[in-house]
């Protein structure tokens, strides 16, 4: 029986997130670091992993926290400014595909579970029938 999200559940997901987050900041100083420079890509991968592992909501979470630390930390100037049309526009591709790509995660997921159910009663049905079989 499905007992629903407990708040400790969901602030350890929470957490989580922000640490995968904080994850793919540390990991693009790094490479800022070593002149490479491409923010916005080293947040994709952890955003579509918390949503393949946490959920659609959590993956929203993380597109928002990696959006806020995108423009604190790498979208000039540093800190809560608002930042230049160009960057603008820059953050609201990353938010879009961030987006797309939590919202078909989501449907696969989704579409996986109705398939594992279908195949769950289909065995049972199959399992009747050959009981039935058997029995005469």
């Amino acid at each position: 029986m499905n007992q629903g999200v407990r708040f400790s559940d969901l602030m350890s997901r929470l957490a989580v997130t922000a640490l995968a987050v904080v994850l793919a900041i540390a990991i693009e100083g790094l490479l800022e670091s070593a002149k490479v420079s491409a923010p916005y890509l080293v947040f994709l991968p952890i955003i579509t992993g918390v949503c393949a592992i946490s959920g659609f909501a959590m993956g929203l979470c993380a597109i928002f926290f990696s959006t806020l630390g995108l423009v604190y930390f790498f979208i000039p100037p540093d800190g809560f400014d608002l930042p230049n049309s160009a960057d603008f526009m820059h953050l609201c591709v990353f938010i879009t595909v961030a987006f797309f790509g939590c919202w078909i995660i989501d449907g696969l997921k989704r579409t996986n579970d109705e398939l594992s159910r279908d195949n769950f009663v289909l065995g049972c049905k199959v399992s009747i029938l050959m009981s039935r079989k058997k029995s005469r």
